[in-house]
């Protein structure tokens, strides 16, 4: 069991021109594409412990009944979101039923710990030291 000292923290780390992606222009400029792109950023944080994939505990995909409840949007927008995603090549959908929002997930996630941050955080106030003291 982790405790709190070295608790996994994931993050997304998205480049400053995602946003001006073609994908994500043209999801934005359809009507409730701004809904769309809210329901998108939510799944791509929700599937970053599994390598990009919406499994629940990595064996049973998720239904849009459930990504629906997990996003807090009507299941039907959640299905036409994810539809478009699929069209505009930001989702694949598996046989199995798995959705990688993420195919090059490798390149957008990061982890961290609080035991990490902790090391990084003294680091960093050694060297504000260090310098202060030049």
């Amino acid at each position: 069991m982790a405790t709190e000292n070295n608790r996994k923290y994931y993050y997304l780390k998205l480049r400053e021109d995602f946003f001006e992606r073609e994908e994500i222009v043209i999801l934005e400029s359809m009507p409730d594409g701004f809904l769309y792109s809210n329901i998108l950023m939510k799944l791509y944080l929700r599937s970053l412990k599994d390598a990009g994939r919406l499994m629940f505990k990595g064996v049973i995909p998720y239904t849009p009944n459930v990504l629906a409840t997990l996003t807090r949007h009507p299941v039907g927008i959640v299905e036409k979101a994810v539809e478009i995603y699929k069209q505009l090549g930001l989702v694949e959908v598996l046989d199995n039923g798995a959705i990688f929002f993420m195919l090059d997930v490798e390149n957008f996630v990061g982890t961290s710990s609080t035991e990490a941050d902790r090391v990084r955080a003294y680091r960093a106030r050694i060297e504000q030291e260090r310098k202060a003291a030049m």
